[in-house]
């Protein structure tokens, strides 16, 4: 679950308790319990369900994929499948669950998007593997980004 996830969840729980401590009224309990529940249910249902088509997409698309050199990702590419390898300069949006990594290998580096959280854990440093479709920079239309179907660690 992201950081605005379990904000949102502490702050509710918070008025909750809140209101509960100035009304003292259990009705407003017994509904309101079920609700600070499904604040946490929902976004973890959802996030398992995202991971789970990434990962039959993954298992979908590795095969038939071929490996790229980061400098040959182009434009003309967009919409097609890719598998790079790479080392993680950066990491930026973890904390929301829509991880950007900045990949390098020895001829470039590229922009990598997933949107739902890896199944590991990637930091900067880390050698990865990554498959998934070229597509157009939102802020930046002349360079190529891949939005990542896989995402894992090359020991």
């Amino acid at each position: 679950m992201s950081a605005i996830g379990w904000a949102a969840f502490f702050l509710c729980a918070i008025a909750v308790a809140f209101h509960y401590m100035t009304v003292r009224d259990v009705t407003f309990v017994v509904y309101a319990i079920p609700g600070l529940a499904l604040l946490i249910a929902i976004p973890m249902a959802l996030n398992w369900m995202s991971r789970k088509s990434f990962r039959e997409a993954s298992i979908e698309h590795s095969g038939s994929t071929r490996h790229y050199r980061i400098k040959q990702i182009d434009l003309a590419m967009t919409g097609s499948a890719v598998k790079i390898s790479g080392t993680v300069r950066k990491v930026t949006f973890k904390w929301l669950n829509r991880p950007h990594f900045q990949v390098e290998d020895t001829t470039a580096q590229i922009r990598v998007i997933m949107f739902t959280s890896p199944s590991e854990d990637i930091q900067a440093g880390d050698e990865v593997e990554v498959l998934g479709l070229v597509m157009k920079n939102l802020f930046n239309r002349r360079m190529p980004i891949i939005s990542a179907i896989s995402i894992h660690k090359i020991d």
